[in-house]
């Protein structure tokens, strides 16, 4: 079995895409993934199971959409890539403040124009990188007050959520067990 983390973008944001935790945990368990544990209300799962990551998440969606009713972009990585990504984070001496690191997970690499136009839009002082599917993005005055954060996925054309740095190392420590 593999060790395997479901980032689900949209749910429980101002009252919209309500979806109990421990409601999508059973939602989990049903499709036969083992030892499912949740990390607070914005949809972050860590369970074992078998098969690719795309197979996960095209078995997570499925059966998401049917039980709660709307659909939710929803990526699936496992423990290792996401311990890789922890690892290789280049903004790593900014983390100690970890609500102004984040990580952004991306359902694919984005192609090379559009990584280059991202770079032509305004950023406040902010940095970024990508590295192969995910993205480190350093924002100083923090994600809320972002010039550049809005046009991301736009630009890219890649659906992306992010998780700030505390959250990443939780989920790591949640996938080490």
């Amino acid at each position: 079995m593999s060790t395997y983390i479901a980032l689900l973008r949209g749910i429980n944001v101002g009252g919209i895409n309500k979806v109990p935790m421990a409601d999508l945990r059973a939602m989990l368990e049903g499709l036969g993934f083992a030892n499912v544990q949740t990390y607070i209300q914005s949809g972050n799962a860590v369970f074992a199971g078998e098969g690719a990551p795309g197979e996960v998440r095209d078995k997570i969606e499925g059966a998401f959409a049917a039980k709660f009713g709307f659909a939710v972009p929803i990526l699936v990585i496992t423990a290792d890539e996401l311990d890789a990504a922890a690892v290789g984070n280049p903004f790593a001496q900014a983390s100690d403040d970890p609500a102004k690191v984040h990580l952004g997970f991306m359902a694919s690499e984005p192609i090379p124009e559009d990584t280059a136009l991202l770079k032509s839009k305004p950023h406040s002082g902010e940095k970024w990188e990508i590295r192969g599917r995910f993205l480190y993005f350093h924002t100083p005055a923090g994600m809320g007050t972002s010039k550049l954060f809005p046009s991301i996925e736009r630009t890219l054309k890649v659906a992306v959520t992010f998780r700030n740095w505390r959250t990443v190392e939780v989920l790591r420590g949640m996938a080490a067990v």
